[in-house]
């Protein structure tokens, strides 16, 4: 029999705001590399996306899960929506040649959607490009790849992409910066200063930071550095002198006071007017500058020339055919794309095209959590959870069966001075769930003592579930949904309390969803996984398989207890060893610090050495498990066993375990002077 609340899908998360997009590809890390500006208006933001590659977030032990990196696209239309014609959802992940781990290894997208890698050798950079499906761009180099040699020591390439389809790098040594300028197939250009590269000189720099470096449309190049002191601009004409004309004897200084960080960005408009890029306040915000051609500061741009903006982990700059400024970053872990206005100014016409946040899933189940803002949230299509969290939200699950989860009373509510309350758009009473579990109300009533009353409008277009009892905060907890839904609405659909899910006697399969579930699996050899939600999983008698379900990502671990869950036993037979044969349940990605097994029922009182009220951990190399024994047995010949897959010798605590009261228990048969909370079979 197989029991399914729902089932987990990958998919992408983009919010938007007045002036910004940031895209969460996968779930997991993103670190942004690039952002390019293609002929045809498209903007290009690209970088790298993790993905699991062993183990799993919260394994026993030292280095038990790991990630690598994948080389990732995101097209977006020009007023910051994702474009849709691109791979099909605006998206495209590469497989990585190399996980990013070579010295100075810079990535950019070309406009043609090709993805383009500078590494650092000893001696000479290396650039390779690879098409959209990760196999080496046979066009470019020799076999996709091309080696420049440096004749002196350098730090970290600076790699550029054009429009065109040429591009540039550069590299720095203590007195000198290179720039190499490129044609489409790697090949040096040879307008370019001397058969496409340019050497110039600098003040001496023993520390010598990774050079940047942007090239004019005259062949002239402006090249940034640290002196020691602070930042630096340079400029030298096409042949390789320092262009007096610019700033104070070819130079312009940086003020230390300014704060910048040394990770800085510099691209040139068309007209020639210079923009610069440094992360400032511990790379919390970023600083855009605008010089004049001459390397003066614009003081049309910001009004001196300087905006500073609330921006983590600026990376890459873009700047448009109309002035416009883009910058991209990694903050939050994912592709962030802020535009400026000519003036410095935000560009709303950006991102959010009706001013409001917004935020919105894809096809797949989703997990899409609001902050504490007034947002409109969008699942779309897959089975989703919705979460608004503070502010007025407007919360939308499209098709699929959906959740919409409230854990505080702040997330929606009415008070005598405030209207606050959510608003679900298109709540299908057949299939969609309002999770209220958190809150501590137990029905449907009055809306008084605990109880929650649903009520229509007087034109009963809209329906609103309403608590009359206000909280310590003055709050009362009120929900609207769009149309008539009194009859509709019960204890169903409507989650009061933790729900049920059982099995059978027989061999079943039961998968939990995003609720928190208890779940029975009763007997047979069943094969349980809670979903996401923190889960009470009861297998009962038989050999079963218990998996908690849902961690996709280390990160949560440290985000409270939403998905911790507990493996519970509640009589002896439900999972043993009788001579030869074993009905010993298997414990399959178990989270440490997390989830928890419960053996309270069962009398035992702590580790040990299996005798008494003692669970005996062993670990059995060959099976790669460890099992929890009781070494003795009962009247049937039977002892308690509990297997979890990996090695927990060193990495299960007390603390991961529901044991019998016994405050004065520790490990038996072992010194009081040993820690306790180590475990050693």
């Amino acid at each position: 029999m197989d029991v399914t609340d729902s089932k987990s899908v990958a998919s992408h998360t983009v919010r938007t705001g007045p002036g910004s997009i940031q895209v969460d590809l996968t779930g997991q890390a993103d670190k942004n590399q690039s952002i390019i500006v293609g002929p045809d208006g498209k903007i290009l933001v690209s970088g790298f996306t993790e993905y699991l590659a062993w183990g799993y977030p919260g394994a026993p032990g030292e280095e038990s899960y790991g990630y690598e990196q994948d080389h990732s696209i995101v097209r977006l239309n020009a007023d910051g929506s994702l474009d849709t014609t691109f791979d099909g959802d605006g998206i495209d992940i590469v497989p990585a040649a190399r996980a990013p781990e070579a010295r100075g290894e810079k990535t950019v997208v070309q406009a043609d959607g090709k993805i383009l890698i500078a590494v650092g050798l000893a001696d000479s950079v290396q650039l390779e490009r690879y098409n959209s499906d990760g196999t080496p761009d046979t066009t470019f180099g020799t076999n996709g790849v091309t080696s420049i040699d440096i004749a002196y020591d350098f730090r970290d390439a600076d790699l550029k992409a054009l429009p065109d389809g040429t591009f540039y790098f550069s590299v720095r040594g203590p007195e000198t910066t290179s720039v190499f300028k490129l044609n489409n197939d790697g090949s040096p250009m040879g307008s370019f200063g001397d058969n496409g590269v340019l050497v110039v000189d600098g003040e001496n720099d023993p520390s010598y930071h990774s050079g940047i470096a942007a090239v004019q449309a005259d062949g002239s190049v402006v090249t940034g550095y640290w002196n020691g002191f602070g930042f630096q601009l340079q400029r030298f004409t096409p042949d390789g002198e320092l262009d007096t004309t610019f700033g104070t004897n070819g130079r312009v200084s940086f003020n230390p006071a300014l704060g910048l960080e040394g990770v800085a960005q510099i691209v040139v408009q068309d007209d020639g007017k210079i923009i610069v890029m440094d992360q400032t306040g511990g790379y919390t915000l970023a600083s855009v500058f605008r010089l004049n051609a001459d390397g003066s500061f614009d003081t049309s741009f910001g009004g001196d020339g300087r905006v500073v903006l609330e921006f983590e982990d600026a990376t890459s700059l873009a700047v448009q055919k109309d002035g416009k400024v883009l910058v991209a970053g990694s903050g939050d872990r994912d592709f962030n794309v802020l535009r400026l206005n000519a003036d410095g100014s935000v560009d709303t016409s950006f991102g959010s095209q009706d001013g409001k946040l917004h935020v919105d899933g894809y096809t797949g189940g989703d997990d899409l959590r609001g902050a504490d803002a007034a947002e409109v949230i969008n699942g779309l299509a897959g089975d989703d959870v919705l979460q608004g969290n503070g502010g007025r939200d407007l919360l939308q699950g499209g098709a699929g069966a959906d959740i919409f989860r409230f854990t505080e009373t702040s997330d929606s509510y009415r008070s005598a001075a405030q209207l606050g309350s959510d608003r679900i758009l298109d709540f299908d009473a057949s299939q969609d769930r309002i999770d209220l579990t958190a809150l501590g109300f137990t029905g449907i009533g009055n809306g008084h003592n605990g109880t929650l009353a649903v009520q229509t409008n007087a034109d009963g277009t809209r329906t609103y579930l309403k608590s009359y009892d206000a909280d310590a905060s003055g709050q009362r907890f009120e929900l609207a949904l769009d149309g008539n839904l009194v009859g509709q609405l019960n204890e169903t659909n409507l989650v009061f309390t933790a729900p049920t899910l059982e099995g059978t006697s027989g061999k079943d399969t039961i998968t939990g969803s995003a609720l928190s579930e208890i779940i029975y699996g009763l007997a047979g050899n069943d094969n349980i996984n809670g979903g996401a939600g923190a889960d009470v999983i009861i297998g009962g008698a038989g050999a079963d398989r218990l998996d908690g379900g849902d961690r996709a990502d280390i990160w949560l671990l440290f985000d409270g207890d939403a998905n911790d869950d507990v493996f519970r036993y509640t009589s002896t037979e439900d999972s043993y060893r009788a001579g030869s044969q074993s009905f010993v349940d298997l414990i399959v990605n178990m989270t440490a610090g997390g989830d928890k097994i419960d053996v309270s029922a069962l009398g035992y009182t702590g580790f040990g050495d299996g005798t008494g009220t003692t669970l005996k951990v062993v670990y059995n190399e060959k099976l790669e498990r460890t099992y929890l024994q009781d070494v003795e047995v009962d009247a049937k010949g039977h002892s308690f066993q509990i297997a979890l897959q990996g090695d927990w010798r060193e990495s299960l605590y007390e603390s991961d375990m529901i044991f019998a009261p016994d405050a004065e228990v520790g490990l038996v048969g072992v010194p009081a002077d040993v820690d306790q909370q180590h475990l050693c079979a």
